[in-house]
């Protein structure tokens, strides 16, 4: 999935096109990262297979992604919509975590769709999880097994291309945020969400966990494996101004 840089950019440049004060800007940055945020009760009494079973469950349901036999799901943003419309209009962090919930469904649909292609053992094309075998990097043609693909400790697998991917984005944008400012405004504010799939104590996790990802940025790693340029120079803008085109309507109390 897009990566917390990812998000904090898109974010950001939201932000740009809004008219909101510091303390709406500390909220939608927090906001925007608050779905990834799985905090699992008993955590550490599970085993590796029992760990990322639960995470997949929370992530269904903090992303709002349908019960599916799909490779890639993602979110579906009319669900959120429907519980959610009359608290993203007037609070921006509801809006914040509906646009990382687009971000995430503009990505997959849009992008992801277009570097890689997913094969079966007999090497034709499907999108259900039982079937799937390899993975088809349309960049290069190679085709990889899947489970090559999404080991996270593969240097030429999803996950290493993924810092790639922000090393060679931070070289464009300025992603980096305060993170000692947004705790403090949460120690002097407090943080209140509406959203009954998270939870407003999460937000001091979403931050460490928003430090870590842009700290480790490295601009000098921006050798591209798997992505193009061409897709990432497009995603930020796309996912900006598609959100825009398709859901400004929700926008009107933060117009400039």
């Amino acid at each position: 999935m897009p990566s917390f840089a990812i998000h904090n950019i898109c974010g950001l440049e939201l932000l740009k096109k809004l008219d909101v004060d510091e303390g709406n800007k500390n909220k939608f940055i927090i906001g925007n990262i608050l779905p990834d945020v799985s905090r699992i009760s008993k955590y550490n009494e599970l085993d590796d297979i029992g760990k990322r079973k639960a995470i997949q469950k929370r992530k269904k349901e903090t992303h709002f992604r349908n019960n599916t036999d799909k490779i890639v799901e993602y979110p579906n943003c009319s669900v959120f919509l429907n519980k959610y419309r009359d608290y993203i209009e007037n609070d921006i962090i509801t809006l914040a975590y509906f646009f990382h919930l687009y971000t995430d469904y503009y990505y997959f649909k849009y992008v992801f769709s277009k570097i890689i292609t997913f094969l079966d053992e007999n090497y034709e094309v499907t999108d259900i999880k039982s079937n799937f075998k390899y993975v088809k990097i349309n960049k290069t043609n190679e085709i990889v097994l899947g489970k090559d693909f999404f080991n996270k400790k593969n240097p030429k697998g999803i996950y290493k291309e993924y810092s790639r991917c922000n090393s060679y984005l931070a070289r464009k944008y300025d992603c980096k945020v305060d993170i000692y400012e947004l705790i403090d405004f949460i120690d002097q504010n407090g943080f209140l969400t509406h959203i009954e799939e998270t939870n407003s104590l999460y937000a001091y996790y979403a931050i460490r966990k928003l430090e870590k990802y842009v700290n480790e940025i490295d601009v000098d790693d921006c050798e591209l494996l798997i992505f193009r340029k061409e897709d990432l120079d497009n995603l930020v803008d796309d996912v900006v101004d598609n959100f825009i085109l398709e859901y400004g309507y929700l926008l009107d109390k933060y117009r400039m």
